[in-house]
């Protein structure tokens, strides 16, 4: 998927001075040295920067020690988004949970919006968390698919991305519509997809977008605050599906 790359990274430095005790006049007693300010906020945690070679060993790890964090609540300007993370795709679940746990997402927007479709978010002007530039192994599922109120990661199209690996951060929630037999049909023979009858029905019903099926990897699914979605899926955006007015969010796992 396109998207707009403005990323800048900066890192605080925070330097301690040595305080030196002050000597008085001779037969004076010598003062107390100062003392360290103890209410002094602790540094904002950061992750550790991934390289690619690190990515399965380190968000691996991460699950097993996040084994039950699957809840994801989503607060946006619109209203909140509650999303549950599936946990047979590990290796998406941990990274999601990783960055959120981090405050990565809290710094980003909702930077592509096509109504009927999808909305996508993970990036900004503004973010400067330096996560690296690594991409997550796919972990296509048959049993998921693109439903209304799926929820995805984005990648890189096939020519440059053959293994469709996904983003390490622009992740997508599907508003879609429902689909006529006729369009369902010309999207199951043009896409070669091969849907169980419960899921067309779905398709039918509730609505999706078929066309990401079995080439995306689908990490989880609104669970409350569908609204929302559609909410910001309706707000004016620019030649580049960008809103004019940023959708930004705060994204907080809650298991």
């Amino acid at each position: 998927m396109k998207t707009k790359h403005s990323v800048s990274l900066t890192y605080i430095k925070i330097s301690l001075g040595i305080l030196l005790t002050l000597l008085g006049a001779c037969g004076q007693r010598q003062e107390k040295p100062a003392q360290a300010n103890t209410n002094a906020p602790a540094p904002t945690p950061v992750p550790t920067i991934l390289t690619q070679d690190m990515v399965v060993d380190t968000l691996t790890a991460y699950g097993q020690a996040h084994p039950n964090d699957t809840l994801v609540l989503i607060s946006t300007p619109k209203g909140d988004i509650k999303i549950r993370l599936y946990k047979d795709t590990p290796l998406h679940r941990a990274n999601f949970v990783r960055l959120a746990n981090y405050g990565f997402f809290d710094k980003t927007v909702f930077f592509r919006v096509e109504k009927d479709f999808m909305i996508q978010g993970g990036r900004s002007d503004f973010q400067t968390m330096k996560i690296g530039s690594y991409k997550i192994p796919a972990e296509i599922k048959p049993h998921y698919f693109h439903k209304r109120g799926a929820v995805g990661m984005a990648r890189y199209g096939d020519d440059q991305n053959p293994e469709r690996m996904s983003s390490n951060k622009d992740f997508y929630i599907v508003q879609g519509h429902k689909l006529p037999d006729y369009e369902l049909q010309a999207n199951i023979k043009e896409f070669n997809l091969n849907l169980t009858p419960a899921q067309k029905r779905v398709y039918r019903t509730q609505g999706g977008a078929p066309n990401l099926d079995q080439t995306f990897t689908v990490i989880g699914e609104v669970i409350d605050g569908i609204e929302v979605v559609d909410s910001i899926a309706a707000v004016p955006v620019d030649q580049t599906k960008w809103p004019i007015n940023d959708v930004g969010m705060k994204v907080k796992v809650i298991r």
